[in-house]
C-alpha cells in the first residue's frame, strides 16, 4: 500500500476541521482533510445551516415579520418550497468551502479515518474496505457528533424524525410532538409553530432552555404560548409508536398520552470518537467519549490535537471554528491567543436569543453585586418600523464599577445585536460607553443606550 505523506491530517470537514486545515496551510504546511460524507460536515449539510435556512424561509414565506400588521399567514408554504431554499443555500455554502480549501492547497480525502499509530491514519469506506494509508507529523481530530437515537423508537422518515433528517418531511404536519427542550428542540418548536403547526413539547427538565436568563426565557415562553404550543415539562417519553390511525402516539412517564401527526426527537448528540482507534495512540477520552484536551487543544498524545464538538462544551459552530484555528496554529508552534470566555451564544428560535456573559443566577451565586438595565424594541422607532415589538435588550453591570458583566437579547436580529455588548464586555467597558456614544437612528442598537440609562436610573432611585 502506497503511503501518502503530509505535515498534518485533519479528521472531519466541519467548522473545526476547515479552520484547522486553513491555519495549518497558512503556516506553510501541507494539509489534508479526511471526510467520510460531505464537505462542511453536519453543520453545513444537515445541522446548523439547513435549520437556520429553514427558519428564515419560514419567517419570509409566512410574512411573520408583518404579524403586528395583521398580514401574517397570508399564505401557508409547502414543505417543498421551504426545502428548496435550504438546498440552494447548502449548495452555495459547499461551493464556498470547496473553493477556500482548494485555493489554500488543502487536499480532500474521501473516507473514514482511523489511527494505525500516532503518525499513521488508515482511510476506509463505509464497509470497512481500506482505501489508503496516510502519514503525518500531526493529526487534528475534528470528527464532530451524531444525534442519539433511542433504540426503541421506530424512526421511519415518514412519521417519526430526528434532527438530521427532519427536512425530509414530505409535507407539513397538522401537529408535531417534539422531544427535547434544549436549543435544537426549541429552535424547531418555534419554527414549526409559526408555520401553523400545533406543537407539543416534551422536556424531562422543569424548564426549557434552563441555562438562559429567566426574563429571556419567560419572553420566549409567552410568545410560544400565544402560538398554542403545549409544554409537557418534568416528563419523559416511555413509549412511542404509530397507531392504527397513522398518528404518532406517545405515553409519558406521568401517564399522559400525547398524539400528533408526526414526531421529532431532539435529544442530545453523541461524540464521534469511538471508531477512530484512539485507544491505540494514547488519547484519553471521558466516559461520554469526549476527547480530553489542554489549553492548546492538545490531547494526551502530544502529536494529536482535537477541536470542535469532540472536545465537549460548548459544541457550537462558532466556537468550533475558533477552536479549529487555535488547534491548527498550536500544532505547529504558532502564536495564538486563547479563545475568550465571553463568546456569544446564539439560539435561532423565533424570535432569536443571544447572550454573552453570565446570568443573574450565576452572578448571585458568585456574590457579584450587579445592576440591571432593560430596554424594549417597542420603545424604539426602528422596532416599530420593523414590527419587532417583542424584543428586549438586558444589560447586567457591576454596581460599584459599572463595568458590563453580561448582555442578554431576545428579538429580531438578536444574534447580530449581541456583538455590540460583547465588544464592550470583552474590552472591560462600562455602561457609560452606551450612554455617552452616538448610535445610528433609527436602529435597534439604540436599545443599549436606553437599557444603560434605565439601569443607572434604577441604581440611583431610592
Amino acid at each position: 500500500m502506497v503511503e501518502n505523506k503530509y505535515d498534518c491530517l485533519i479528521l472531519g470537514c466541519g467548522p473545526a476541521g476547515q479552520k484547522a486545515a486553513l491555519a495549518v496551510s497558512k503556516m506553510g504546511k501541507k494539509a489534508a482533510i479526511i471526510e467520510p460524507r460531505f464537505l462542511g460536515g453536519i453543520c453545513t449539510n444537515t445541522g446548523t445551516v439547513p435549520s437556520k435556512t429553514f427558519r428564515e424561509a419560514a419567517i419570509h414565506l409566512t410574512n411573520h415579520r408583518l404579524r403586528y400588521m395583521d398580514a401574517a399567514f397570508v399564505q401557508k408554504p409547502s414543505m417543498e418550497s421551504l426545502v428548496n431554499r435550504v438546498e440552494w443555500v447548502i449548495n452555495k455554502e459547499t461551493e464556498v468551502i470547496e473553493r477556500n480549501l482548494k485555493s489554500n492547497r488543502i487536499d480532500i480525502i474521501s473516507g473514514y479515518g482511523r489511527f494505525v499509530d500516532t503518525h499513521t491514519v488508515e482511510v476506509t469506506d463505509k464497509s470497512g474496505t481500506v482505501l489508503g494509508t496516510y502519514k503525518a507529523e500531526k493529526v487534528i481530530v475534528c470528527s464532530g457528533t451524531q444525534p442519539f437515537l433511542p433504540p426503541d423508537v421506530p424512526f421511519d422518515e415518514q412519521k417519526i424524525f430526528y434532527t438530521d433528517n427532519v427536512l425530509k418531511m414530505k409535507k407539513l404536519p397538522r401537529s408535531l410532538t417534539i422531544v427535547g427542550g434544549g436549543i435544537i428542540g426549541m429552535e424547531f418548536c418555534s419554527i414549526f409553530s409559526i408555520l401553523g403547526v400545533k406543537v407539543n413539547l416534551v422536556e424531562k427538565r422543569s424548564e426549557i432552555l434552563s441555562l438562559i436568563d429567566r426574563d429571556i426565557r419567560a419572553n420566549l415562553i409567552s410568545q410560544l404560548d400565544g402560538r398554542k404550543t403545549v409544554f409537557h415539562l418534568n416528563d419523559t417519553v416511555m413509549t412511542c409508536k404509530v397507531d392504527e390511525q397513522g398518528h404518532v402516539s406517545m405515553v409519558l412517564e406521568s401517564g399522559k398520552v400525547v398524539r400528533s401527526e408526526s414526531a421529532l426527537y431532539c435529544n442530545f448528540r453523541t461524540v464521534n470518537s469511538e471508531a477512530l482507534g484512539l485507544d491505540k495512540v494514547g488519547v484519553k477520552i471521558t466516559p461520554r467519549g469526549i476527547i480530553e484536551v489542554n489549553g492548546l487543544y492538545q490531547t494526551t498524545n502530544p502529536d494529536i490535537f482535537a477541536a470542535g464538538d469532540v472536545v465537549g462544551h460548548p459544541q457550537l459552530a462558532s466556537t468550533s471554528f475558533e477552536q479549529g484555528r487555535i488547534a491548527g496554529t498550536n500544532a505547529f508552534g504558532g502564536i495564538c491567543m486563547p479563545m475568550s470566555t465571553n463568546f456569544p451564544i446564539g439560539i435561532y428560535t423565533v424570535p432569536e436569543i443571544s447572550y454573552a456573559g453570565p446570568t443573574e443566577a450565576e452572578l448571585t451565586e458568585k456574590k457579584i453585586p450587579y445592576g440591571v438595565g432593560k430596554a424594549y424594541y417597542k420603545d424604539t422607532a426602528r422596532g416599530n418600523i420593523m414590527g419587532a415589538l417583542d424584543g428586549v435588550v438586558k444589560i447586567l453591570f457591576h454596581q460599584g464599577t459599572k463595568k458590563v458583566l453580561a448582555v442578554h437579547v431576545i428579538g429580531e436580529n438578536a444574534t447580530e445585536l449581541v456583538h455590540v455588548g460583547q465588544a464592550v464586555l470583552e474590552l472591560g467597558g462600562t455602561i457609560d460607553y452606551f450612554i455617552n456614544n452616538v448610535f445610528n437612528y433609527p436602529t435597534l442598537a439604540e436599545t443599549y443606550k436606553y437599557a444603560a440609562l434605565a439601569g443607572l436610573n434604577r441604581l440611583n432611585d431610592v
